[in-house]
């Protein structure tokens, strides 16, 4: 909504919808605060707030659907685990940046890649420390795609 778009509809007694505090819930906007065009995100200006056009909406269901639906992130993040952690029995699973899933663990005397997709194994190592660093930097190689 433009400015103006905005001005008529509450001279028209209709609701406008704002997006308040980071993005996390919506209310009916008050028409004593201040709209400033090309401003990042909500907040003041000395002690007058503010809200960026782009933030306010005509309906609540728009308001809505931009609240749940817009900048939708996934973040992933490799599990980090120690060698003492490893040797005691702990693994650990992750998806590669292809969308393979791999485990990485402990049986006997060596350290397995087990590719889970296939139920293969991708690479073995004895069961040493220096190993078990050679066996991460593989899963951080897939974790990533690198080649």
């Amino acid at each position: 909504m433009t400015k103006q778009e905005i001005e008529k509809t509450l001279e028209n007694g209709e609701d406008v919808w704002a997006i308040v505090k980071n993005h996390t819930t919506i209310l009916p906007y008050k028409a004593n605060l201040l709209i400033i065009e090309g401003v990042n995100d909500n907040g003041y200006i000395g002690n007058k707030a503010f809200y960026k056009t782009t933030d306010l909406f005509e309906t609540k269901a728009k308001a809505e659907h931009y609240l749940h639906h817009a900048n939708v992130t996934r973040t992933e993040q490799l599990p980090f685990l120690t060698w003492e952690e490893f040797k005691s029995g702990k693994n650990i699973t992750f998806k590669a940046k292809n969308g393979d899933e791999f485990l990485l663990k402990a049986k006997q005397e060596s350290i397995y890649l087990w590719w889970i997709d296939t139920n293969n194994i991708w690479k073995t190592w004895d069961l040493t420390e220096e190993n078990f660093y050679r066996a991460y930097d593989e899963c951080v190689r897939l974790f990533r795609g690198e080649k």
